[in-house]
């Protein structure tokens, strides 16, 4: 059963949703990103968090669990979202939790977030197949105004489809690392502004 491994909620156990075509970022693999994240010094202290393919909402809440001041929290499948709340419920016996939790598909989603303030940071954990998706949603959230310049993006993927990812696609973020572990990768990007 993942858990949350550092922070406030260190050791919460998670749910993840059942019978679903996901996969839930493992322990060793999320303490991998958070570890880089740290290493391109990320502030999580007050930091609002944007994260579109939740599956079971377990990188929003290690953030929030890290000092994040908010999170919004997407899926569009119904048992995802559950399981969303579930671990929410759970995580707010523990702390008083800012978090909207949104049943959307993107990029039909942003009509819900509207003049939101900008955020710090954009997890992306699509299914495999929407490889163009994640870039695109990228591009749109720079376009909307809704990052602050230097947020960072962490986007996991296949690890042949972010080896061949290019300066040019991602842009106008910068592409500052990509870590690769045996069946998954995840490319993390800092957005450069317009």
């Amino acid at each position: 059963m993942p858990r949350v491994v550092a922070g406030l909620l260190k050791g919460l156990r998670l749910n993840s949703p059942v019978g679903l075509a996901t996969r839930p970022t493992a322990d060793k693999v999320k303490e991998a990103i958070f570890s880089i994240l740290a290493a391109l010094s990320f502030d999580f202290v007050g930091a609002r968090v944007m994260d579109f393919f939740a599956g079971s909402g377990a990188l929003a809440l290690e953030a929030l669990s890290r000092g994040a001041a908010s999170a919004v929290i997407t899926d569009h499948n119904p048992l995802a979202l559950i399981t969303v709340n579930h671990n929410l419920a759970a995580a707010c016996r523990s702390l008083d939790l800012d978090v909207l939790v949104l049943k959307t598909t993107w990029p039909r989603g942003f009509e819900y977030l509207g003049a939101a303030r900008p955020f710090n940071l954009f997890f992306l954990d699509p299914p495999y197949a929407e490889r163009q998706l994640p870039l695109k949603l990228l591009k749109e959230v720079a376009r909307r105004s809704l990052a602050v310049p230097g947020a960072l993006a962490v986007w996991e993927q296949a690890p042949e489809t972010l080896a061949a990812l290019t300066p040019a696609e991602a842009a106008p973020w910068r592409i500052v690392r990509i870590r690769a572990w045996s069946k998954q990768a995840a490319v993390f990007m800092e957005y450069q502004g317009y």
